[in-house]
């Protein structure tokens, strides 16, 4: 049975069963430490003392279902969170180019960008494991893109999304059976984006008629 994790960042607006599983699940937290949603919620990364205790929460949750989970950097320096921010601000801008300009339209490739971490490796019965490596920040940097490649490889990567309204931009985790799903909530940011793109449309088509 699979341990129920409350993922701080994430719980301040995003449905439990739209949770990622295991390690992926501290990715999609740390996605969503940046200021979205609405009401707008602020950026966890912001100042190092918020930093610090969505890391020291995050991590707690995480170390209930890995036993690999990188510890708590301590103490967080300015540097360290620059680093944290940068990585979380290149991976949802890479999510987000998945989206088309309308939403209606098909969905274009994501490319992750080329992030350097360093990593260990075990060979065991149950074959090569990959490991955390660093001190402090550098550990949860190794362990986010560890996670991200072997979400690649359980092809569970593409699952792993950020909402297709802009003014939203929550991660959530795809669980429909042909990962179609466009929306953090289709009833709060669907709806919304739905008439968005009829009223342009109808707008389009005003503006051609009298042309």
């Amino acid at each position: 049975m699979t341990t129920a994790v409350r993922w701080p960042a994430s719980a301040r607006f995003e449905e439990v069963k739209s949770g990622a599983p295991d390690g992926l699940g501290f990715v999609q937290d740390l996605l969503n430490t940046a200021s979205m949603g609405k009401p707008r919620q602020p950026d966890l990364l912001e100042s190092l003392d918020t930093a610090e205790s969505w890391l020291k929460s995050s991590l707690a949750a995480l170390s209930q279902i890995d036993s690999s989970a990188p510890l708590v950097p301590h103490p967080l320096d300015a540097g360290g969170l620059g680093r944290l921010r940068s990585l979380r601000d290149a991976l949802r801008a890479a999510l987000a180019t998945g989206h088309a300009e309308d939403p209606t339209e098909p969905s274009t490739a994501v490319t992750v960008p080329s992030i350097e971490v360093t990593a260990a490796i075990s060979l065991g019965a149950d074959g090569a494991q990959l490991h955390p490596r660093g001190n402090g920040v550098e550990s949860v940097r190794s362990y986010v893109l560890i996670q991200l490649a072997a979400a690649t490889y359980a092809d569970t990567m593409r699952r792993l999304k950020v909402c297709a309204n802009p003014r939203c931009r929550g991660a959530f985790y795809d669980r429909s059976k042909n990962c179609s799903r466009l929306w953090h909530d289709v009833t709060t940011c669907g709806n919304t984006q739905n008439v968005r793109a009829y009223r342009a449309r109808l707008k389009e088509r005003g503006v051609s008629s009298q042309s």
